[in-house]
């Protein structure tokens, strides 16, 4: 389940073999900044092109050889490093089905090839490359060594078994291999304590639930992430105000990791983390390479995709494209996605490195709204009429602009500088009744500082940050028939926040880590047809935490922590005035939440790994949904106990076959809670089901048979604070196969998938305290998809 990426100093950059596909030219809206683009893209892909055959002509040896484990069984997908004496030149690969891997035309010279793959430990061998002929050096990965495996979630470079957190990480083979690619469902589900809900199976109609955070994300037609840190390379998908409206411009094949970490984390990233996702997407190699990839499947369902990677002198590119069209499961529900996707990282010198982030895509859903229980027993498929006679639809363009650069000052001393450009247009949203035009940009800046040197006698990591994120907004809201105005809104959220972390080893075996954050997010608001009127409200807050973590061998560790988190309401939350009146809610607050765990994670004889976390949570001040979509309003509740389970196993079993498992226990009551008189204390926190256990059985030959058989079980929940109103439990079992194909100088990988394998009748994503009882959103019976990865 761990995906290896590098160890403290060492820039290390990783490939993986990734699912590409054509795009299919459609007409979209602001098709000038699509050209323009492109255009730019391609230039810059002509370039390195060409910078990489005069690369070529100045080398004169090869470099080959197979990585195998101790039984001598080929390691598919391990990440080879070669990097020369001295550290100016820098080459990596991935190993094929057989174990191999290869480097061409290289300098004669010495270098050091360090071998790392997740479950293994780390080797590091010199080799030498000449003139004279091919050299071949084969390595046997030795039994595992969890020192080795390192994360980003927590906002610094470190080995997992330093985290005093519950951290999971999912790899690329969980991401792409055999995958449609549409969801970012299909993978986050084998993560215990993070609920993915899927309202149509379609990319940008997903909210993140983690230990309960998230649930209010209430939307029908566009259901966004709230409570929960988005990611994509540690650029922000949240805007300032905390909210990730959807999750569009996410180009899941070249998606390498998903990092989770679970639990407040408002003392690293602020409002509205009580968890946080980064989705780290790859980067260019060595070698160049072009993948495409067709997936065909049901419900209309064409998805195609390209991309192009590889290197010249110090600059690695990566560069892909993506199309997705579906008609949909239910009736008025199509869905199209056109995008590209960039990333090149430049390695300037020894200590300064470059990564520049180019994305657009634009997005079209129409939605066919929440069903009551009478109208999805009479037809799962249909639509809800006020939706349909509305025609409620959205389309969003979204630009992505991000650098990010990483200099080591000294080799105790690490700066990193992100900044970050995303302007976003919703053209319009139609809702019920009105006609909604919005435009915002989420724009900041980053800076982290990372001093790992000694206290004494002691080893020590400080980092300390600070974060500038502001967000101005426009919305107009117009009459659908006639067109008048009911408000144009001018808005605009912003957060400043400063943080410090110290990590001391107080021993080899036991380490402490402290750290706090101070935050200041301000909101603002007028509405230009009533003139004069203005709104608006500050919120502070320092969050602290406290962890430590203890390894008494090499291969297990356990930790501990104490943590604080907040989530104010966003802006939109704000606005509903009782009465109608414009202005903010002054009577809605912040929600905090204080946060105790204790954890283990570790692995055993090379075949076992695991993860394990118990936690007890209080949070104050709920902010709860109330009303109907789409004049939802929102007020806090009392007080809400959480006692929760989370656990993770990966089993190797005989030869190519695996075993992984994930169980989480939510045990989360209402607590001092009354309402019109009526105490709701001991009731079930809505949205959030009791148990959910999800399973896997693998096979992963070394003859490029990849196949899997997953299974995931749900149990009820509830749909409102009052518990008469609940989700029935469901089950479902899926099933994919991957087969790649080595030919000379290319792979095949035919692929083929079946969702829902027993065509259970099933709901995942419901309205939380929706007044109409419009609780369903019924998902697809038994469908499949197929398609044909072609890599040059």
């Amino acid at each position: 389940m761990l995906q290896l990426k590098r160890i403290s100093g060492e820039k290390v950059d990783q490939r993986f073999s990734v699912s590409s596909t054509s795009l299919v030219r459609k007409r979209v809206g602001r098709s000038g900044r699509l050209v323009s683009l492109g255009s730019f893209l391609l230039g810059a892909l002509l370039f390195l092109s060409s910078g990489f055959h005069r690369l070529a002509a100045q080398t004169t040896g090869t470099l080959s050889g197979t990585v195998t484990n101790p039984s001598n069984v080929p390691v598919t997908g391990a990440l080879v490093q070669l990097r020369s004496v001295g550290g100016a030149a820098f080459r990596r690969a991935e190993t094929d089905a057989s174990g191999r891997y290869s480097f061409e035309s290289l300098p004669a010279g010495s270098y050091t090839l360090v071998v790392t793959k997740a479950g293994f430990g780390r080797t590091t061998l010199p080799v030498t490359v000449g003139s004279a002929g091919p050299v071949t050096n084969n390595v046997t990965l030795s039994a595992v060594n969890i020192s080795d495996v390192v994360v980003t979630a927590s906002r610094s470079v470190e080995s997992i078994n330093n985290v005093p957190a519950a951290v999971s990480v999912v790899d690329a083979a969980d991401i792409q291999k055999g995958r449609s690619q549409v969801s970012i469902e299909e993978s986050l589900k084998r993560v215990p304590g993070v609920r993915v809900e899927d309202e149509l199976g379609t990319a940008g109609r997903t909210r993140i639930i983690i230990r309960g955070n998230g649930t209010r994300a209430n939307s029908p037609a566009g259901s966004g992430v709230r409570g929960v840190r988005v990611l994509v390379d540690g650029i922000p998908k949240n805007n300032a105000g905390g909210s990730a409206q959807d999750l569009i411009n996410i180009d899941l094949g070249s998606v390498a990791r998903m990092e989770v970490l679970r639990g407040p984390s408002s003392a690293l990233y602020g409002n509205q983390a009580g968890g946080v996702v980064n989705l780290i997407t790859e980067e260019g190699g060595p070698d160049q390479r072009f993948d495409y990839q067709q997936t065909l499947g049901s419900f209309g369902l064409r998805r195609e995709h390209a991309k192009v990677l590889g290197q010249t002198g110090q600059l690695a590119y990566r560069v892909s494209a993506h199309r997705t069209d579906q008609t949909g499961f239910r009736r008025s529900s199509d869905f199209h996605n056109t995008g590209i996707d960039s990333k090149l990282t430049l390695n300037i010198d020894d200590q300064s490195r470059m990564t520049v982030i180019a994305a657009y895509e634009q997005n079209f859903q129409r939605s066919p709204g929440p069903l009551t229980a009478a109208q999805m027993a009479v037809d799962r498929r249909s639509a809800s009429p006020t939706f349909v006679t509305s025609d409620v639809r959205s389309t969003v363009d979204e630009m992505r602009f991000g650098l990010i650069y990483n200099r080591d000052v000294t080799p105790s001393d690490q700066i990193q500088l992100t900044t970050y450009y995303i302007p976003r247009h919703l053209g319009p949203f139609i809702q019920i009744g009105v006609r909604i035009p919005q435009d915002f940009t989420n724009r900041g800046i980053n800076l982290r500082y990372l001093r790992s040197a000694p206290l004494g006698d002691l080893q020590n990591r400080f980092t300390s940050g600070v974060d500038f994120q502001d967000t101005p907004i426009t919305t107009g809201t117009f009459n659908s028939t006639t067109g008048v105005a009911a408000s144009e809104l001018e808005e605009n959220a912003t957060t400043g926040g400063l943080y410090v972390l110290d990590e001391l080893s107080l021993l080899p075996t036991l380490r402490l880590s402290a750290g706090a954050r101070y935050d200041n997010i301000r909101f603002r608001s007028r509405d230009l047809t009533k003139p004069g009127t203005k709104a608006g409200r500050t919120f502070t807050a320092t969050t602290p935490k406290i962890g430590i973590t203890y390894q008494p061998v090499e291969a297990i560790s356990f930790y501990g922590t104490y943590s604080k988190g907040f989530e104010t309401p966003i802006i939109g939350e704000l606005r509903v005035v009782p009465g109608g009146a414009f202005g903010f809610n002054n009577n809605l607050d912040p929600q905090r939440s204080t946060n105790y765990e204790v954890g283990s994670r570790g692995q055993a004889g090379g075949r076992v790994s695991y993860e394990l976390a118990l936690f007890h949570q209080i949070i104050d001040d709920l902010i709860n949904p109330l009303g109907t979509f789409p004049n939802n309003s929102f007020s806090n509740i009392g007080r809400v106990k959480e006692n929760g389970v989370e656990a993770g196993a990966q089993v190797s079993l005989i030869g190519p076959l695996s075993l992984g498992a994930a169980y989480t226990f939510s045990d989360f009551k209402l607590a001092d809670f009354v309402v019109n008189n009526v105490t709701l204390s001991d009731n079930e926190l809505p949205g959030v089901p009791r148990h959910t256990f999800f399973s896997d059985l693998r096979y992963n030959a070394a003859n490029g048979i990849f196949a899997a058989l997953e299974g995931q079980y749900v149990s009820k929940f509830f749909f409102n604070n009052v518990n008469n109103a609940s989700n029935p439990p469901y089950a479902v079992v899926n099933f994919r196969l991957n087969y790649d194909a080595r030919l000379d100088h290319a792979r095949i990988s035919p692929f083929v998938g079946i969702n829902n394998i027993f065509n259970r009748k099933y709901s995942a994503f419901g309205l939380i305290n929706d007044a109409t009882k419009r609780f369903f959103n019924p998902l697809p019976g038994t469908s499949g998809y197929g398609g044909v990865k072609l890599e040059f």
